[in-house]
């Protein structure tokens, strides 16, 4: 019999973490979780149900043309797509304007879009106009300012140029098949002028190059095992020098800068460019730690046409989706990290991405507005961070807690009631489901509970929601608190939180649970 009971508090904090055994879990991190699907950081504290994805425009989703969209690019306020064309071989850009969809803006020389599989875009001013440079591997660079294109022909050094990148005032283009390990740069306040003479350049930097990224007063170059990093001001003070000969980059667009860094995808996990240069190739030096037994299941060797990524930069979040065009919506995966800085804590926590079917992605502002935009292999261009459904799709979410000892795994307790501390942005469902023992087949679980949270809070700057709408009050909520009586006794329990539906997004910032040992009078 149980006659004195108690109450056991749990924040939710931590993200997903499968590299830890049940009991250090347990004991040091209970509020972290063992399953995170679909969940992020909350800037409230806690998880969030993700937001949902739809069509840039209900009426005027889809460029016109054929296939995937190759890439997406955010340019003086306004949205363009590349894609191949319903006829013939090339690609075309096209731009989106809201209430009238998307218009071509042809490429004065075509492009052919043959065994192209990604676009990539830059922004730049070197030249004192804001300039739009395209690179896809199999071309010449093209470079937009204002409604003018021209083909960066000026070097055949940078024919069929993967990768471009702005620093010191010029443009410093790589990835060529022809030339692989070379750097190819612009002269001085430049984007097409190639001529020694006037001060442009290569160098090889002896390893195939896989991205380039400018970070603060460097320019660093990541190879597959190799990265370098060039300082200087011009050509006669430029220095190369070593940051690793061991770790690099293995997949080109997982390069994002994000919390005062650079992260990359290496062959051991998930790095920064800060902890490789201040720690090494030393394990210590990936943030990817917590997850990597799920990293681990992927192929490492990631082609171009099965990773994206963006960044959410008013979440301090980056976005990593994984996928081929053979694969459904619903098949496919990836992985969020956010930087927490509520608790006085702050670090990367995860969780896994499902549904989203990405083969290019990009975020920037349009006028005062974010977006976070992917395109997919069926040619639809999607905004992200909006509504509750995935385009009209159910959301699938999960979080399930570490088994819960309360500090001793020989004493059998029996647990009366859990309590569930929410943020709900409107009515919302979930199930919730005790298990017990770690799964031990001789203890059988309990029914699962569904659990109501009704009403909502207005989230700041939330575009789909207004503060004066009935059952949303902007700091406030009708039902943040639930309890719910449940029945099980056992040594440790488990709780899984399911949502499966089209309904709101919702934050669960901790749980408590209350429990008597057994036996003790």
């Amino acid at each position: 019999m149980t006659d004195r009971l108690a109450t056991l508090k749990i924040p939710c904090r931590g993200g997903l973490y499968t590299n830890e055994d049940f009991l250090t879990l347990s004991d040091n991190l209970p509020g972290a979780a063992t399953r995170l699907v679909n969940f992020e950081v909350s800037p409230f504290g806690g998880y969030r149900r993700i937001s949902g994805y739809k069509y840039i425009d209900a009426t005027y989703n889809r460029p016109a043309g054929t296939g995937a969209i190759l890439g997406l690019f955010i340019y003086n306020d306004v949205i363009y797509a590349a894609r191949k064309k319903s006829s013939g071989t090339d690609y075309d850009v096209l731009k989106y304007v809201s209430g009238a969809g998307w218009s071509s803006v042809s490429l004065t020389a075509g492009q052919s879009a043959t065994n192209v599989v990604r676009i990539r875009g830059l922004n730049h001013s070197v030249t004192g106009n804001k300039s739009l440079i395209l690179t896809d591997g199999i071309n010449y660079p093209m470079r937009l300012v204002d409604t003018s294109w021209t083909k960066l022909n000026g070097s055949t050094d940078v024919d069929n140029a993967s990768f471009a990148e702005a620093f010191k005032n010029r443009i410093f283009f790589a990835g060529m098949s022809q030339s692989p390990q070379l750097l190819v740069f612009t002269a001085p306040n430049s984007d097409s002028n190639f001529t020694a003479a006037s001060g442009a350049g290569s160098v090889n930097v002896g390893f195939d190059i896989t991205g380039i990224k400018r970070f603060r007063d460097n320019l660093y170059i990541f190879g597959k095992n190799d990265i370098r990093r060039l300082s200087g001001d011009s050509i006669n003070s430029f220095v190369i020098q070593e940051v690793s000969n061991s770790v690099g980059c293995v997949a080109s667009d997982s390069i994002q800068e994000i919390g005062g860094d650079v992260i990359f995808l290496a062959p051991d996990g998930i790095r920064t460019v800060q902890g490789t240069e201040r720690i090494g190739d030393v394990e210590l030096a990936t943030i990817s730690k917590p997850i990597q037994q799920v990293l681990n299941l992927y192929d490492i060797n990631f082609t171009n046409e099965q990773l994206c990524s963006t960044v959410v930069r008013e979440k301090s979040q980056f976005r990593y989706m994984f996928g081929k065009a053979t694969l459904t919506a619903v098949n496919t995966s990836g992985f969020l990290g956010g930087l927490r800085t509520s608790d006085q804590r702050t670090g990367w926590e995860f969780s896994e991405l499902r549904g989203i079917q990405a083969n290019c992605a990009v975020s920037g502002f349009v006028g005062d507005d974010e977006y976070v935009l992917h395109g997919d292999h069926s040619g639809y261009v999607y905004r992200q961070e909006q509504g509750g459904t995935f385009q009209d799709d159910n959301v699938y979410a999960t979080y399930v807690s570490p088994f819960l000892d309360f500090g001793n795994t020989e004493k059998r307790k029996v647990f009366s009631q859990v309590t569930v501390f929410t943020r709900p942005e409107g009515d919302n469902n979930f199930i919730v489901t005790a298990d017990y023992d770690w799964l031990d087949s001789d203890y059988a679980s309990p029914n699962d509970y569904t659990i109501a949270s009704t009403g909502g809070y207005a989230e700041y700057r939330d575009t789909e929601t207004a503060y004066n709408t009935a059952g949303f009050v902007y700091g406030g909520a009708t039902k943040p608190v639930i309890r719910q009586a449940i029945q099980g006794s056992g040594h440790a329990i488990q709780f899984k939180f399911v949502t499966v539906s089209s309904a709101n997004p919702y934050t669960i910032h901790g749980f408590a649970v209350q429990f008597g040992e057994a036996g003790v009078r």
